[in-house]
């Protein structure tokens, strides 16, 4: 993989994860669905892990909500099928009926499946 092409494809990896903040803030559910692959795996901040359908549920049931997500810095950086950002943001949430804030340092990867993108590990920290 050349230099353009590389270049191009972290950019397209940033760009999709500020998509991804997007559709949780204005809770676009099946456009996340849709990125996340099916064996996604992902850490919370606890420790917690999440398969896809167990997060994707509680997006859905509104027991998780996104209030707002300001992006401090994010950089991504390509393997050929595969890419990895590392970010940092301040997320602002409703978790069960209590709101809370908390900035979070996250690593996710991502794998080319056929034409697209998807968010196989999301891992998130104490920033």
């Amino acid at each position: 993989m050349n230099a353009l092409t590389q270049t191009a494809t972290e950019t397209e990896i940033l760009r999709l994860s500020q998509e991804k903040f997007r559709w949780k803030t204005e809770g676009q559910i099946d456009r996340l669905a849709d990125l996340f692959d099916d064996a996604l795996v992902f850490v919370h901040l606890n420790g917690h892990f999440s398969s896809k359908q167990e997060w994707i549920e509680e997006l859905r049931t509104k027991r998780f909500i996104y209030n707002a997500i300001d992006l401090q810095e994010a950089s991504a950086r390509a393997y050929g099928d595969t890419a990895v950002l590392v970010g940092k943001a301040r997320f602002r949430v409703t978790m069960h009926g209590a709101a809370g804030a908390w900035t979070l340092i996250y690593t996710e990867v991502y794998a080319r499946k056929g034409k697209h993108w998807k968010l196989v590990n999301l891992h998130t920290t104490a920033g």
